[in-house]
């Protein structure tokens, strides 16, 4: 799954427009399922000036693999969820495991990336409903290729 070729970047996770809370995300309770999920979990609910003063969730987790997370959630605006300086083969079990075992429903999730951003792309990237890891993994690549314009 994790490709040689794979650089580090932030990848932004989030309910749809239509429905920026459709996650019904409560940062608390994400605390909780990662600590229940993953195989090292730390986490705290925070408040600071970064965030407009909203509250937030910072997290660092490690799945059976040994691979780390480190992550904010936000719920203001839309349901949202960061992975920092994480690659897409590193990102991609995040976002299997956010998609399969802790969404409502697993149509629910956008993304986008600081690359996107950086080239001012602010298109809504869906993930598949329904694919493995290794599939999350291609799709997040291509993401990074086609925002890159390689």
């Amino acid at each position: 799954m994790l490709n040689d070729d794979d650089e580090q970047t932030t990848f932004l996770l989030y309910a749809p427009e239509r429905t920026p809370h459709a996650w019904g995300l409560d940062l608390a309770h994400l605390g909780d399922t990662l600590r229940g999920s993953f195989h090292d979990v730390s986490y705290e609910v925070r408040q600071d000036d970064v965030h407009g003063g909203a509250p937030y969730l910072w997290f660092w987790a490690v799945d059976r693999h040994g691979t780390g997370f480190d992550g904010t959630a936000l719920v203001q605006g839309r349901d949202c969820i960061m992975l920092s300086s994480t690659t897409a083969g590193e990102a991609a079990g995040f976002v299997t495991w956010l998609r399969d075992s802790y969404l409502p429903a697993p149509d629910l999730i956008r993304y986008t990336s600081e690359d996107a951003i950086v080239e001012g792309i602010e298109s809504d990237w869906k993930l598949p409903a329904a694919s493995g890891e290794d599939d999350v993994a291609e799709e997040l690549r291509h993401h990074l290729h086609v925002v890159s314009g390689a």
